[in-house]
């Protein structure tokens, strides 16, 4: 997951050592592969090819280490993790360098197996460094301290299941300070890793041995205080029940290791909603898919020029990071995640004093915001099938309505009816009534006139339809009631424009012409 926005500052950061390796390696890549190579004979004042090829390298080496950031992590929590990200960042770095060098100098004078001696080199400098300082850490942390437990207060472990899990709980009980757990043994119920070691600790049965081994603990000495359980551990399900038989006789706790550690699943979590029991919304929405990704790659092209200027501005006025993302619900209440441009400055200065909230978007976020074009990342969403160009506006996990599930049938989309009828002008009642007409009334034609009415809303601003929110309103509560089928209707409700010509017939009535951004003086009359 990523960090908040704001709290995601990209600062410019390399280790000394890294740095080191990023200069050393390529000078090491060539002597390795023919230490004539490092010869500085030729004519006077002209570079080797070779040193050239070693600058490049470097450059871009260092370029590289920024970009993937392997400055960030530390290095005594290396992490496998952090190798893939080292990993990518020399290969990116190997690459870029071959293809400047053979477009400055054809690599004439450099041997084509340099760049892969030079990779090799570079990727074992940079893990080797972060190893030893693990390991150095490590063997500081394992020392013995005044303030560590007496053995005789630890409470005693018995993990029952080797697996991966298992390992990384015998680790992280290692690594607590002051300590107050020991994991004894562990049992397993495969006789091929009878006697092996897991994180340190010893397999010293078979599961099916617990009783003996929990006595023959106690004749020297060590009581078993509890028995853990690794979660996806694979015991076969006679010998698991066997192991719970045994500790309830012995009246020891038996526990998974997600409740000793306090990792079970939220005892509330986020309804996730069948998608089995939601209703067909018609074969326009499977057309409109094609709509939206030639629309989105459309858009996308036109809209490059103005996208890089958006990107200059929000980085000048907000600094990187750029995009602002929420983790929204779309459709069939599948979580995504929704970017923008960042229009806010940080919550909190350099100094970290804390930033009044009206004075954290400026100007130039305020004119973005405006003219809806902190809203351009999001076609990346609609190419890739999270969101839509036009549906009702995606929500976070709190603010969704009591029932969800008419939303949730389609894609979520970059502008919508309610956006246009009120936007934040609406409260959520209305903009859910909204959207859920939107659902049963969508046509091609009812598309294209949102697509106009957001440009004029991006021009002029939002204005509240009142006529189009009391329709809605009123349309939903007939349309939903108790005593009908869900989706239902008569009459001109249930075509695609019939509501949206019986607003326009009354408004006509009255000696005014509806239209979807009307002004207010209009809706009075």
């Amino acid at each position: 997951m990523a960090s908040p926005t704001s709290r995601d500052r990209y600062r410019l950061r390399l280790e000394p050592l890294d740095v080191v390796w990023a200069i050393a390696a390529p000078f090491v890549a060539l002597a390795l592969r023919d230490p004539t190579l490092l010869a500085v004979g030729g004519a006077a004042g002209v570079v080797p090819q070779t040193y050239q090829y070693a600058i490049i390298a470097i450059v871009l080496s260092l370029c590289s280490f920024l970009f993937f950031r392997i400055s960030d992590g530390i290095s005594r929590f290396f992490s496998i993790r952090d190798a893939a990200n080292l990993c990518a960042a020399v290969a990116c770095a190997v690459a870029l360098s071959s293809v400047a060098a053979f477009m400055l100098t054809r690599l004439e004078g450099v041997p084509r197996s340099t760049p892969l001696i030079h990779g090799l080199v570079l990727v074992t400098g940079l893990v080797a460094t972060r190893l030893i300082a693990r390991t150095m850490f490590q063997d500081h942390a394992h020392r013995p301290s005044a303030s560590t437990s007496q053995a005789s207060d630890y409470r005693r472990v018995l993990i029952v299941g080797v697996d991966h899990f298992a390992a990384a709980a015998i680790r992280l009980i290692d690594c607590q300070r002051p300590r107050t757990t020991i994991v004894v043994a562990a049992l397993d119920g495969r006789p091929s890793i009878m006697g092996r070691k897991i994180s340190g600790v010893k397999v010293v049965g078979n599961a099916a041995d617990i009783d003996e081994i929990i006595q023959e603990y106690l004749v020297h000495g060590v009581a078993i205080d509890e028995v853990w359980v690794s979660d996806s551990a694979p015991l076969a399900s006679d010998l698991a029940d066997y192991v719970a038989a045994r500790c309830r006789a012995r009246s020891l706790p038996l526990l998974r290791l997600s409740e000793a550690l306090n990792l079970q699943p939220q005892a509330a979590p986020t309804p996730v909603y069948d998608v089995e029991e939601m209703s067909d919304v018609g074969e326009y929405f499977e057309i409109k898919r094609i709509i939206d990704v030639i629309g989105a790659s459309a858009l996308l092209a036109a809209l490059l020029p103005i996208t890089a200027v958006v990107a200059a501005l929000t980085y000048y006025d907000v600094g990187a990071p750029m995009l602002f993302w929420q983790q929204r619900v779309g459709r069939h209440g599948r979580k995504f995640l929704l970017y923008k441009f960042r229009t806010y400055h940080a919550p909190f200065d350099r100094t970290g004093r804390r930033i009044p909230e009206e004075q954290r978007l400026s100007r130039i976020g305020r004119l973005v915001r405006a003219t809806r074009l902190d809203e351009i990342p999001q076609l990346y969403s609609v190419l890739v099938g999270d969101m839509s160009l036009i549906g009702p506006r995606p929500l976070l996990p709190h603010d969704q309505p009591k029932d969800p599930r008419t939303r949730l049938l389609v894609r979520p989309g970059i502008t919508g009816w309610a956006q246009i009828n009120g936007g934040t002008a609406i409260g959520p009642e209305e903009k859910d009534a909204l959207d859920i007409w939107y659902i049963r009334h969508a046509s091609f034609m009812l598309d294209m006139r949102i697509v106009f009415s957001t440009l004029m809303v991006a021009l002029m601003g939002e204005k509240q339809n009142h006529i189009a929110v009391r329709h809605a309103m009123r349309w939903r509560q007939s349309s939903f009631a108790p005593s009908s089928v869900e989706g239902s209707g008569t009459g001109a409700a249930e075509t695609p424009h019939g509501a949206v010509l019986d607003l326009e017939r009354s408004v006509t009535e009255r000696g005014a012409q509806y239209t979807p951004g009307m002004s207010r003086a209009v809706r009075r009359a």
